[in-house]
């Protein structure tokens, strides 16, 4: 039997949670076409994975890749990790759909995440088509962003929509699940997103229940609020009958920390009773997302130029003060709760020196307030500012890791390609996310077997979205597979040095072809994009 390619030696981690298992692995074309030990056969490439492990190919359970995939579709920085599978559309935002006349409004709307946007669509199909046309490496899984429905019908104002507004995103919401999303998902700290009442969300998803719809929701907050908040994503999944996936879970601020042991007996006790419902994390205990986010949502109705107008302001920015300003020295927010001016650091903007500071030291720098120096800094950049916080603890990050019902996703924000130089100071979980847990979590703090942490990136995500031929080392299935060393890898990337790419990951296969080939990375631009079977 000749194979177009064969992995010998390896220790197969099969996606399932089951044990490690010697096999080894024939790929036929985009295919694995058998896993079995001291397989006959011949190929034109042999790869010896001994002392290895062969998983399959790692699926991002909620990532914002999509605003960049135009601008850097290699997506180097993930598929480096063993990701070969993102899920996007995350947290009300997405690229799509798009009313005639509101480019200007979205391209505000999603400036704030880094992601320069040129739209070529306006339906979900349409952009769907072009995505497809970009060639990814890597696999995509769509949703479509509540935040972007609720644009195209209502705009960017703070409002009830009307039953003729509803329909009309009923109508765009099926026509994306149609094109190949796999449901909807919300930003409820996102303006537009947060200022749907919580029956528009539940009538949303009622009408994708039939279709299979999943709800992703990054609850409406992650501080104070935070136990109603993820009471009130269960109440949607369990009211429209759809899955709920809880984005990201984490319990935000010093204050709150002592919540999270609650936050995990409402998923558990929700689950007992019948809910369809389970999350995802990130394995830090930093957030990172737009500045302009510590912004109270009231600041945010009407878009982008009355944001600027409103922290231009001198008697407005006095009130965005007072509702925020906490001790004269932390800042108060429904997502991260509490934080101290020098928890919250510069990720990017357009003044390449300031990337990397404090607010704190933004502050000492210009000689001002650390709130005054944050308002100024949003309008010279219009609010274009990425930033990371630092909002949770490390106890509470393993709690989450452990649960059985909780998967893994990096939530991050951006790509990255090629070894030289590149700016900003982002998340270092757009780098080290898959081999941190790997790394870190099962072989250091041995928090839970190889075998869990893989199932947790692969077989568990796959289940979830119904992605019935990957997330397993399987006969017949998707040949997206990585080959791994489970004594070294290890994530390299830090917040003070985020642009690192991993060790210990020398192959990663995405639909067979070899896109990590002895740690050199060949962009071929195999990916696909998913739709719902």
């Amino acid at each position: 039997m000749t194979w177009s390619l064969l992995i010998r030696n390896g220790s197969v981690v099969d996606g399932t949670g089951g044990p490690a298992r010697r096999a080894d692995v024939a790929v036929e074309r985009d295919r694995v076409a058998a896993v079995e030990p001291g397989l006959r056969g011949d190929a034109p490439r042999v790869i010896d994975a001994a002392g290895h492990v062969v998983a399959p190919g790692f699926i991002d359970a909620h990532s914002h890749s999509d605003l960049f995939y135009f601008g850097c579709p290699s997506s180097e920085s993930k598929i480096r990790q063993g990701c070969t599978t993102e899920v996007v559309g995350m947290c009300s935002f997405s690229q799509a759909p798009i009313a005639p006349g509101s480019e200007d409004a979205v391209r505000g709307w999603a400036g704030g995440i880094g992601a320069s946007l040129e739209f070529r669509w306006e339906t979900f199909g349409e952009y769907l088509a072009a995505l497809r046309a970009v060639r990814p490496s890597i696999n995509v899984a769509h949703f479509v962003g509540h935040g972007a429905l609720r644009l195209a019908a209502v705009g960017a104002e703070n409002r009830a929509v009307s039953p003729d507004d509803l329909k009309a995103m009923q109508r765009r919401l099926d026509e994306a699940m149609d094109a190949g999303a796999y449901g909807y998902s919300t930003g409820l700290v996102y303006p537009p997103s947060a200022y749907a009442p919580t029956e528009e969300l539940v009538l949303l998803a009622r009408s994708m229940a039939r279709r299979g719809g999943l709800y992703f929701s990054h609850v409406r907050g992650e501080s104070a609020m935070v136990e109603d908040s993820i009471r009130e994503a269960i109440r949607i999944g369990e009211e429209a009958g759809v899955g709920v996936q809880i984005a990201h879970v984490k319990v935000g601020g010093r204050e709150n920390w002592g919540k999270m042991d609650r936050v995990l007996r409402l998923i558990d006790d929700a689950r007992t009773r019948g809910v369809d419902v389970s999350g995802d994390v990130y394995p830090y205990h930093a957030g990172s997302t737009k500045m302009d986010n510590l912004l109270p949502a009231w600041v945010h109705d009407g878009g982008l130029e009355k944001l600027l107008e409103r922290i231009g302001d001198r008697a407005t920015r006095r009130r965005i003060v007072e509702e925020c300003l906490v001790d004269g020295e932390r800042w108060l927010t429904v997502s991260a709760g509490s934080l101290g001016f020098d928890e919250i650091r510069i990720a990017t903007c357009r003044q390449r020196e300031l990337e990397g500071l404090t607010l704190a030291a933004l502050a000492r720098q210009t000689g001002k307030t650390p709130a005054e120096a944050m308002l100024d800094l949003l309008r010279e950049e219009r609010a274009t500012v990425g930033m990371v916080s630092f909002s949770q603890n490390l106890e509470n990050v393993a709690k989450v890791l452990r649960h059985p019902a909780i998967m893994i996703g990096s939530d991050s924000i951006g790509l990255s390609e090629g070894t030289g130089p590149k700016h900003g100071k982002p998340h270092p979980r757009m780098y080290g996310t898959f081999p941190r847990v790997l790394g870190e979590y099962a072989r250091t703090q041995k928090l839970f077997p190889l075998e869990t942490a893989v199932h947790k990136m692969t077989g568990m995500p796959a289940a979830r979205l119904g992605l019935s031929d990957r997330g397993l080392v399987r006969a017949g299935y998707a040949a997206d597979l990585v080959v791994f060393d489970p004594l070294t890898v290890t994530d390299e990337a830090t917040f003070d040095d985020p642009h690192r790419y991993p060790t210990g990951i020398p192959y990663v296969l995405v639909n067979g072809d070899v896109v990590v080939d002895a740690g050199r990375f060949r962009a071929v631009g195999g990916g696909r994009v998913l739709t719902p079977r």
